[in-house]
């Protein structure tokens, strides 16, 4: 497990560009922390590491955003589960074959989806301390 402290929007930032060789193998990173921890600026910021200009803004309502690095055609995808009430709900959109293409997943509230998470899921939790700083731990063993 690596662990980090991050005081700022500039030090999440220079995290970001020193770090997302993390982030950057064809997998499912899960990201986990409560409401307004910074999940979604955190996976917006990494997709911009990796060449993603037009970024749609968080996949709340739409639930998938997929993106495709121009220069490479890479795909990535960005998913925030918040609103599924169901895993049929899940199955319907898709997910259980999204999970197994061999791509690039960062996926907000995948407490919701357990059940479709590939086993080699990376698992990242943000927590938010008193004094406004946060931590970011990366997991790389098992999930929750």
């Amino acid at each position: 497990m690596k662990k980090f402290k991050i005081n700022d929007l500039e030090e999440l930032h220079t995290f970001t560009k020193k770090n997302k060789e993390l982030f950057n193998t064809y997998n499912c990173y899960a990201f986990k922390g409560e409401m307004g921890v910074g999940k979604t600026t955190l996976i917006q910021l990494l997709l911009k590491e990796f060449g993603i200009v037009n970024l749609q803004g968080s996949p709340t309502y739409a639930i998938i955003n997929e993106y495709q690095n121009e220069k490479t055609n890479r795909l990535y995808y960005h998913l925030d589960c918040y609103r599924l009430k169901n895993d049929y709900e899940a199955f319907e959109l898709g997910l259980e074959e999204l999970f197994n293409e061999k791509t690039t997943i960062f996926i907000e509230w995948p407490e919701k989806v357990l059940q479709f998470l590939p086993p080699e899921t990376r698992w990242i939790t943000i927590q938010h301390k008193s004094d406004d700083t946060r931590t970011i731990e990366i997991d790389y063993e098992h999930g929750s």
